[in-house]
């Protein structure tokens, strides 16, 4: 019997393993785009912070990660950070869809800035709500906030104004150097919210959590639509 050939053919040979991950590298791509696209949309989100207009909370360049989940079953509440979509004409032209899910992927891992229109800043007053700064002092309600996250003060006075059906009102807490709803922003539809800033987690030795603070502050003294219906009601009497 003659002894077996250790170099015989013994079958197809396997593709070596770099040739496997080569050949499988596109697929793995595509899916990994595909998960950040979704986790991106409706679970969370990396931002990075490009200005001081959040400072000491938020330093820029830092990366924070705001959760899409709390405001579908509930509404913003007092003392709360979210990111929102406002209004900017410094948005990139329309770009072709490979070019906006690179782009997307790079937003979602924070290390493409987010999109220009959309803004980080503190939920302050709530649709109902009557607001009034007086010598840098906010006051919702009638009732002084506590705000010992602002550090950099402003003495200007605002208001009173009332916060419409379905709006929200938000400051920086670097209040000299915020466009907020004091200025540019206004009263900001609650359905522009993206979501609520939850953590930052880089850089590391500013890394923490950033959803301890909330206001308790009393209930307005009348709706949003109350100077309305007061109107009515002195119509109805007059014609009577």
């Amino acid at each position: 019997m003659a002894d077996s050939d250790p170099d015989a053919d013994h079958g197809p040979k396997r593709p070596s393993g770099s040739r496997t991950f080569l050949r499988e590298l596109p697929v793995l791509l595509v899916v990994a785009v595909i998960l950040a696209f979704l986790l991106r949309t409706f679970l969370v989100q990396v931002f990075y912070i490009p200005s001081s207009s959040m400072e000491p909370t938020l330093q820029v360049d830092d990366r924070m990660i705001v959760e899409k989940v709390s405001y579908t079953f509930r509404e913003p509440r007092h003392g709360e950070i979210v990111v929102f979509e406002g209004d900017n004409a410094g948005d990139p032209p329309d770009q072709s869809l490979p070019v906006r899910a690179v782009r997307g992927f790079g937003q979602f891992l924070g290390v493409v800035p987010a999109s220009a229109r959309d803004f980080v800043k503190r939920v302050i007053a709530v649709a109902g709500d009557e607001v009034e700064i007086v010598a840098g002092e906010v006051r919702v309600n009638g009732a002084v906030l506590d705000e010992d996250y602002v550090v950099y003060g402003d003495e200007d006075d605002y208001g009173p104004v009332t916060v419409p059906a379905d709006h929200l009102f938000f400051l920086g807490d670097n209040r000299p150097n915020s466009s907020d709803s004091r200025r540019s922003l206004g009263f900001v539809p609650t359905d522009a919210v993206v979501g609520r800033s939850a953590v930052i987690m880089w850089p590391f030795e500013h890394a923490g959590l950033l959803t301890g603070v909330h206001h308790e502050v009393p209930d307005p003294v009348a709706g949003p639509d109350a100077a309305a219906a007061v109107d009515a009601i002195v119509v109805d009497v007059h014609r009577g």
